[in-house]
This record gives structure tokens, sequence and C-alpha cells, in this order.
């Protein structure tokens, strides 16, 4: 495997995590691009590199947007940016294609946290060529639903809180959905994905969500691969990885 930065801007860059293409025929490989949480203020190592090598090995071409947060020096609201720099990573994948041996028709965005709501409004917004599906793990839908606890998380204003609603979004158009949350989330709160899901059943987009019992927020893979500590291990919810693969499996042409 080969690793390589990829400049989208002064302060975004993707991650490629180029695998060995194992096929003799070189059949072009699926997908997955990653945004990380980290609360719009860090990119959350945990939620980035373990995943990443976790789809590697199941075969995926994977790219990790490390999208811009505060702790790159920006002080001007920036979350309208964030959807342009996935929007133009998702663009530098596909002109590539060939060369990185990706098939554009099963490329998927996965997001955890706050890049659950970077992702969950890109794939809502009327684009040419949406991505296969959406992964969203533990995501912000909305930052009207509990998290963040107040405004002053961000060091710049904000304005217009509707227009960063991902859930007033929903529409027919809007791609697959894999979903997953704890019910006992103290940071991002479950209501989150139960809204979305709530606005995906509305318009009858194809949609399948996981609900656990017990887990706090920021679990990755929740196993010892992603977790620096012990209290995000959880061995119920590291079964979410598996499910996902399964629906993925399902999903690609």
């Amino acid at each position: 495997m080969q690793i390589e930065n990829i400049t989208i801007n002064s302060t975004a860059e993707l991650t490629f995590y180029n695998r060995k293409n194992p096929r003799l025929d070189h059949r072009s490989q699926p997908a997955v691009i990653i945004c990380p949480g980290g609360g719009y203020k860090v990119i959350a190592e945990r939620e980035a590199e373990p995943l990443a090598l976790a789809f590697s090995s199941q075969g995926f071409q994977v790219f990790i947007l490390n999208y811009t947060v505060m702790s790159k020096g920006t002080t001007e609201n920036f979350l309208n940016q964030d959807i342009e720099e996935l929007h133009e990573g998702l663009e530098l994948i596909r002109e590539n294609k060939t060369k990185w041996e990706i098939d554009e028709d099963n490329i998927f965005l996965l997001g955890c946290s706050a890049g659950g709501h970077v992702v969950s409004r890109y794939c809502n917004f009327n684009l040419a060529k949406k991505p296969k599906g959406v992964l969203l793990c533990y995501p912000v839908t909305s930052l009207s639903f509990g998290w963040p606890k107040d405004f002053h998380h961000f060091n710049f204003e904000i304005e217009d809180l509707e227009s960063y609603n991902a859930c007033e979004m929903v529409n027919p158009d809007t791609p697959p959905t894999f979903i997953w949350h704890t019910i006992n989330d103290k940071t991002v709160p479950v209501y989150n994905t139960l809204k979305y899901c709530e606005r995906l059943s509305k318009y009858n987009v194809s949609v399948e969500a996981h609900i656990f019992d017990d887990g706090p927020h920021g679990l990755s893979l929740a196993t010892r691969a992603s977790s620096p500590n012990d209290s995000l291990l959880n061995d119920d919810v590291s079964r979410w990885f598996n499910f996902a693969l399964q629906w993925i499996n399902r999903k690609l042409d």
C-alpha cells in the first residue's frame, strides 16, 4: 500500500490509501471517502486511519478528507467551505479514476459525528452525480439537535441556523443511507439520527439504521484498532462495521 497526501487548498487535503489491486485483470475497485469527526475543532485520528485500514483490507480504495477545522487557524465560518472541499475531493477522485483503478459508479461517503454533518449536508445538494451510498456514524444532522451545547463552541458567528439542517435538505434523490448511533450518546444526541431517518422515510429513501443500547460518543470501530482506552471498546457496537460491509455489498453494481 502507498499513502499519498493530495492538497485541495491551504487548509484541506485528501489522504489516499492506495492499495495494490490483487486482480489480474486490474478491474476497477470501489472507493470510500471518510470524513472523520472532531467537533469542527480537529480531525479525530481514531475516526481516520483505523477506518481507512479497515475498508482497505476489504478491497476498497480509501481516502480521508482532512477538511478545514478550527485548529487550522481559520476564524471565518468555514462550514460551507467544508462542503466544497468534499466536492472537490470527489471530483479529483473521478478525474483520476483510471490511474487509481477506481470504479466511479461505486464511490461511498462515510462521515462520523461532525464529519457526518459534512457528508449529510453534501449528499442532499442537487449534484450532477451522486455517491453510490452514504454511511453516517453517530452524525450531527442539525446544529439545533443538542450539539453544540452552545455556540461559543465555534470561533465565528453562525447565522441562519436552518441552512445547516441536513434533515430539512433530504429529498427523493438523497442517496441510500446506512446510519448508526448509540441511544445514550451524551455528546451528539441520538435524536440527530432518529430525525434524519424520519426524513429519509418521508421521501422513501433506502435506509438501514442501527440504534445500539449503550456506548459513548466517538466509538469509531469500537475495537482495539481505534480505541485509545477501554471505555471505547464495545463488542456489541463493533458489529456495525460488518453490517455496513454487507449493506455496501448489496449496493455495489
